[in-house]
């Protein structure tokens, strides 16, 4: 089975494992309790999930997590959403209001391509706009290393565990 959805906010979320317990909205506006690991996931994102309905005894349905992809934000309300969330350092619900309203559908782009665009926004340095999109970016090259190692049947708990062992051994 197959869900795809917005994480709407966490129930439960194990720092050292990444196991969680989180809302997902789906795209018929329905919740649905999702469990499994979820490593590197904020409230905002966007995920397309794998698994099987099942019923807890204590907690009821849920959803168990096979495998899971996260995908870019389709939609201007999806990207604010994903950056209120507080994901990224520096922006906050105010600042995430005013880059949709100023790029809307082209956020994203700008994001990626157009750091510099994003001083054109009130209270947004050219310093922290390149900070900003660095952290940014920076999110998606994990998800591109998760999506990778994923292909391998390194799920999503080991590959975090790959990711901090490399990073680690980086800085």
């Amino acid at each position: 089975m197959e869900l795809k959805g917005q994480i709407e906010d966490f129930i439960y979320q194990n720092e050292s494992n990444s196991y969680t317990i989180a809302v997902l909205q789906t795209q018929d506006l329905d919740e649905i309790t999702v469990v499994g690991y979820l490593p590197f996931i904020a409230v905002g994102d966007t995920l397309k999930l794998t698994g099987k309905m099942v019923v807890h005894q204590e907690y009821g349905e849920q959803f168990k997590i096979d495998t899971f992809e996260k995908l870019m934000p389709e939609s201007a309300e999806a990207l604010e959403k994903y950056l209120a969330s507080g994901t990224i350092k520096g922006i906050g619900p105010a600042t995430a209001r005013k880059i949709i309203d100023k790029f809307g559908d082209d956020a994203i782009n700008v994001f990626k391509f157009e750091p510099m665009r994003l001083a054109e926004i009130k209270g947004i340095s050219k310093d922290k706009a390149y900070d900003i999109s660095e952290e940014f970016n920076e999110k998606w090259e994990v998800w591109q290393i998760v999506s990778f190692l994923e292909q391998f049947g390194i799920g999503a708990n080991n590959s975090k565990k790959v990711y901090d062992a490399l990073r680690s051994k980086c800085r």
